[in-house]
């Protein structure tokens, strides 16, 4: 009987995709994605089903895969949100390292994922992978385990196939929701999100949290003076050099025209956020050329920071939002901190 057999994405659309679970790249859009266990969300419970029915699979997973970690957005047969599995003995960790989909019809005799916890309680015998692509990324997996022996059939290899590209369409869809259509970041929905979910963390994390609230000043003179396909330009390479110049870790979003924020979580003191908002003025302080054409550009940062897990998001937002238009009062690119936040209800 085969051990494993890896096979290549030949039919798929995606090119130099990323893969790797401990690649830097991978992980940080694993953590942009914000997908958890037990989502449940219709479309990708709807995958695992039709795996289970028509492969005769008594376990499918849509498998987002971490550093020795899965976390099953969605699952029949495990009954849990995530499992922690050695890398090395992960059979969807090798399909996130190699792009690649995996079978191994017998676990139990597989020199390497005999020793996989699951495999040795005797809850699973056999594996068939394929990865769960969005964006050119290797999020994850979608896999179904039978719980003894298997050899798949190609229809059913084929099913599992098809769904795997499904699955990452759902993803694509969700992620496309939530990322504004011209310069790819985050829009205001998915920026509401992560920013609540910062400000909850403050109680089990501490630190800081720091929103920049941000527009160009002029703008509709840019837009005037080189028309709108110019002022895309602007907006466009503006949101590039916020991503630049802030931490991996910090959120950038656009809220729409030329209004951006930013999200900066585990800050140390006010004068953290305050030298990242200087590095956003120098950037913007860079030449800017337009159509081919020199021109000065300034931005107006507003600056709340907070760090208590109860006060609002919006009322953080807002006060950054009010600094802006402080700031907008002088000349130049500049920033202004707002007043800390009053916490009482």
């Amino acid at each position: 009987m085969t051990l494993s057999v890896t096979s290549p994405l030949n039919d798929s659309d995606e090119d130099d995709v990323i893969t790797g679970v401990r690649d830097a790249r991978r992980l940080k859009a694993v953590a942009d994605a914000d997908l958890h266990g037990h989502m449940a969300d219709l479309d990708l419970d709807a995958v695992v089903a039709t795996l289970r029915l028509a492969c005769a699979s008594p376990i499918v997973v849509v498998n987002i895969v971490g550093p020795d970690q899965q976390t099953y957005a969605a699952e029949t047969g495990i009954g849990a949100e995530c499992t922690s599995v050695p890398d090395t003995l992960s059979f969807c960790a090798e399909v996130v390292d190699s792009g690649e989909a995996l079978t191994v019809p017998d676990a139990a005799a597989h020199p390497i994922y005999s020793q996989n916890p699951m495999v040795l309680t005797g809850a699973i015998g056999s594996y068939a992978g394929v990865p769960l692509i969005d964006n050119g990324v290797v999020l994850g997996s979608v896999a179904m385990f039978d719980r003894g022996a298997r050899e798949f059939s190609p229809e059913v290899l084929d099913i599992l196939r098809h769904q795997g590209k499904l699955a990452g369409s759902v993803l694509a869809l969700r992620r496309s929701a939530r990322m504004d259509a011209l310069t790819g970041l985050p829009n205001r929905v998915l920026y509401g999100d992560r920013l609540a979910g910062a400000v909850a963390r403050l109680e089990r994390n501490g630190g800081m949290v720091c929103v920049m609230y941000l527009d160009i000043d002029d703008f509709k003179t840019i837009n005037d003076t080189f028309g709108h396909g110019g002022g895309d330009e602007v907006l466009i390479e503006l949101g590039r050099r916020l991503v630049g110049v802030l931490r991996p870790t910090d959120t950038v979003a656009r809220f729409g025209g030329d209004e951006f924020v930013t999200l900066c979580e585990n800050l140390g003191s006010v004068d953290d956020a305050e030298q990242l908002a200087a590095r956003v003025v120098a950037a913007a302080a860079e030449p800017w050329e337009i159509q081919g054409r020199s021109r000065t550009v300034h931005v107006s940062i507003g600056i709340a920071v907070t760090d208590s897990a109860d006060i609002e998001p919006l009322e953080l937002l807002d006060e950054a939002d009010a600094a802006m238009y402080l700031a907008k009062s002088v000349p130049g690119s500049t920033s202004v901190v707002a007043p800390a936040p009053s916490t009482e209800s």
